[in-house]
């Protein structure tokens, strides 16, 4: 009786394996079902629980293909190597077809938000055919220029997309003007220069809009000044809240134009687009190499080293470096040192051999300032000194710090 039992109940396991098998078709089933439906006549829920089940077998057969394939390779087993290679090439066929994404886009665009966002964002994760894109079109003709040019963006619709704006235009100011926005149309304006949309669901075309006028901007001033045309252009003198900001003048890239002498410019052409040059240094970390910066040694050679960054916008050139103290306590041996050029954005150190994104760490003796302490200073001696950056204009940065004689 026991016996029978369990051979009822053995029986009944494996019954129920052989039902769950069954029960769940392979990748091969579920596609010829989906590529025998009538896409136009299901839901569009109907139509995505298809695909993801079939995505879900696909995804587990290729596992286990993947592992064969792995297990044939290390055995040496070319014939199991090769009918695993075929079952991840069949499985990766079982794809959406263009005209079932086609038909699918067609119910998705007829319902209301946020389900259409939602099955939009599922057919750009499922069909390999469905990539919206949105066109910017910069072109512009004229009677003695033509310019054409495009962009074209790609992204999951109903992603963000923010359009561009007058800084990010090359185009001649001169012959275009500036940018007044971006219109579904060539001659009327539907979004602002800058402004952040939603990814279309179908492929669309935005059209830069010019028009006559002189723009000053400027981000570190909070400056977005526009004369039109026919207005009388007055240049207006941006205020930055950091102190180590120096006004270089306004600068139109497209045209090379600098402003450094505001009532010298006379506007020509159609116009021109002009962003605020700013020239910014920060000098950090003023380093005393080996010794504690709080407990100096005396009658010793000391280096100093130091990092800056150009956190401006316009590159500096010939930059050199002094550093000097008031203390008689102290003898400067290397007071100076040549830095050379600095990137706008960039960092580096007093002997970094190049420049980089990144900030840097100060290290080693290359070209440091030097100075040595007298014998018999006084215990716990302040020592203050003044750290100045100079560019071949003459501008000027400068960091002070404090040492401490042990």
């Amino acid at each position: 009786m026991k016996r029978t039992r369990t051979l009822l109940m053995i029986s009944t396991i494996l019954f129920a394996g052989m039902f769950g098998l069954a029960a769940t078709p392979n990748a091969e089933k579920q596609y010829a079902d989906i590529q025998a439906m009538e896409v136009s006549s299901q839901s569009l829920e109907t139509l995505k629980s298809s695909y993801d089940k079939l995505n879900q077998a696909v995804s587990k057969e290729a596992t286990e293909a993947r592992k064969d394939l792995a297990s044939a390779w290390s055995k040496g087993d070319s014939q199991a190597y090769w009918k695993a290679y075929q079952t991840l090439d069949t499985l990766s066929s079982y794809t959406m077809s263009r005209q079932q994404s086609d038909a699918l886009l067609q119910q998705i665009l007829t319902l209301d938000e946020p389900k259409k966002a939602e099955y939009g964002a599922w057919l750009y994760q499922n069909s390999p055919y469905y990539r919206p894109i949105l066109t910017l079109d910069f072109s512009a003709t004229g009677d003695t220029y033509q310019y054409r040019y495009q962009q074209s963006i790609s992204k999951e619709p109903g992603s963000e997309v923010t359009l561009p704006d007058e800084s990010q235009l090359r185009m001649n100011s001169h012959d275009l003007g500036i940018l007044s926005g971006w219109g579904l149309t060539p001659d009327a304006v539907t979004y602002q220069p800058g402004q952040t949309i939603k990814m279309s669901y179908t492929d669309q075309t935005l059209y830069a809009i010019y028009t006559s006028g002189v723009r000053f901007v400027d981000s570190q001033s909070k400056t977005n000044v526009l004369f039109t045309d026919g207005q009388k252009v007055e240049v207006p003198t941006p205020v930055s809240e950091n102190p180590a900001a120096i006004f270089a003048g306004w600068y139109d890239r497209s045209t090379g134009t600098l402003i450094t002498d505001p009532a010298s410019y006379t506007p020509e052409g159609k116009g021109a687009s002009f962003e605020a040059l700013w020239k910014s240094l920060s000098i950090e970390n003023p380093t005393v190499l080996y010794y504690q910066a709080s407990k100096l040694p005396t009658n010793t050679q000391i280096g100093v080293g130091f990092a800056y960054t150009n956190t401006g916008n316009v590159n500096l050139n010939g930059l050199t470096a002094a550093l000097s103290t008031d203390s008689k306590d102290v003898r400067m041996l290397q007071d100076s040192l040549q830095l050379g050029r600095l990137s706008a954005g960039l960092s580096s150190t007093n002997n970094s051999p190049y420049a980089t994104d990144q900030k840097q760490t100060v290290q080693g003796e290359a070209n440091t300032f030097r100075f040595v302490v007298n014998d018999g200073t006084a215990s716990g001696t302040v020592i203050p000194f003044t750290l100045t950056i100079t560019n071949d204009t003459g501008d000027r940065w400068t960091q002070q710090f404090e040492c401490v004689v042990q």
